[in-house]
């Protein structure tokens, strides 16, 4: 993301993402709504430094149709991102660049929602299935890293 990785703390996100963003703090976990974007970092007590451990894009929030929801940043490098984005696309543009994806199951909503795991990035990628969540064959959301292997 633009460089960004779960590595990064969170002063550092707001000076790439910008410091317009929602906090859902606790003393041991940290999560930060950057519009499109989330982070989140955990440490182990209060006044401990912040560990990143994971990032999302949040895809399904561009059915919004609200282009402010992507950081001016995001908006400059990227453009008008397509509300919403097709996972054929995506599948296409990976396959292009050799990067495999599995299907792996979804046990909690199988029928409405696949899961696809890219295990050198540790990346998931959330599609719809049904109609629950969207329409069937969008993504839903990507997280990255994934803490293991779903």
């Amino acid at each position: 993301m633009l460089g960004a990785d779960h590595t990064w703390s969170p002063e550092r996100v707001a000076d790439l993402l910008g410091h317009d963003y929602g906090d859902n703090p606790s003393d041991y976990s940290l999560g930060r709504d950057h519009g499109l974007i989330d982070f989140f970092w955990q440490r182990s007590g209060p006044g401990q430094p912040w560990e990143g451990s994971h990032f999302s894009v949040q895809a399904h929030r561009l059915r919004v149709g609200d282009p402010e929801l992507i950081s001016p940043v995001l908006r400059e490098r990227y453009g008008v991102v397509p509300a919403p984005v097709p996972f054929a696309d995506v599948a296409a543009l990976l396959e292009a660049r050799d990067v495999a994806l599995a299907e792996k199951p979804h046990p909690v909503d199988p029928d409405e929602m696949r899961v696809y795991w890219q295990p050198g990035s540790r990346t998931l990628v959330y599609v719809v299935a049904g109609s629950y969540y969207g329409r069937p064959g969008d993504v839903y959301k990507i997280i990255n890293p994934s803490s293991g292997t779903p």
